[in-house]
């Protein structure tokens, strides 16, 4: 093991592996501890029985589907469910997102403790450039995917828009949307998650120039005596 060099943060493969670890961290945090609800009013036509709130919370990993609602209201007993798993799209993000950080660390980790391994052994940076190429991947196919599945949550949580189909607001009451969910976090993840992709595409470049295909096309380039050939 080498001695410890921190020098390297300053050079922009290691800076930039520090702002990898810290935004992936933000990106599946703003997903994992997100937290909203939304709420509609049941009320019933006889209106002697009053009228009932129903409120859902809304959090990670967003399996709708899997949630069972039993409610009374209007005089009968009702058990039903809402509809979309977006648990694949969430799931997918955050663990791009954990492997992101995970790698980042340790990049950076053997960076600073193995310097000398890093620039002397060839295979080492071609690793590390391909890890960060589909890492990249990851991030773009994730953050585009939770994108979409972000834009079906918000339409799962506004009552207004499936309120009418559900039996308790068919049959003895009238039913309208309270608050629909609130979804700044979200959208703050999503941002995470295409910035993360900038980071790790804007790497490749200074990793690519650690290799030995640059080294061979740098070499291929410049003539004897270090001129390039006319």
């Amino acid at each position: 093991m080498d001695q410890i060099d921190i020098n390297v943060v300053k050079e922009p493969r290691g800076f930039l592996r520090v702002l990898q670890f810290v935004f992936a961290i933000c990106a599946f945090a703003t997903t994992t501890n997100f937290g909203s609800s939304f709420s509609f009013i049941v009320r019933c036509k006889n209106e002697t029985m009053g009228t009932q709130k129903i409120t859902q919370s809304i959090e990670y990993p967003f399996r709708f589907d899997h949630i069972i609602v039993e409610e009374k209201a209007c005089g009968n007993n009702y058990v039903f469910s809402y509809f979309g798993d977006y648990s694949s799209d969430a799931e997918f993000f955050v663990a791009a997102g954990v492997l992101a950080m995970l790698y980042s660390l340790a990049s950076l980790v053997f960076y600073c403790l193995c310097g000398s391994s890093y620039q002397n052994n060839k295979t080492i940076p071609l690793v590390d450039f391909l890890v960060t190429m589909v890492i990249a991947v990851f991030w773009l196919s994730g953050s585009a995917a939770w994108a979409s599945g972000v834009s079906a949550v918000k339409y799962v949580s506004d009552p207004s828009g499936w309120i009418k189909n559900l039996k308790i607001c068919m049959e003895n009451a009238e039913c309208s949307s309270l608050y629909a969910g609130n979804f700044a976090g979200l959208n703050i993840s999503i941002i995470f998650g295409f910035l993360n992709f900038f980071l790790w595409t804007v790497n490749l470049w200074f990793l690519y120039k650690e290799t030995s295909w640059f080294q061979q096309d740098n070499a291929s380039t410049t003539g004897p005596g270090g001129q390039t050939p006319i």
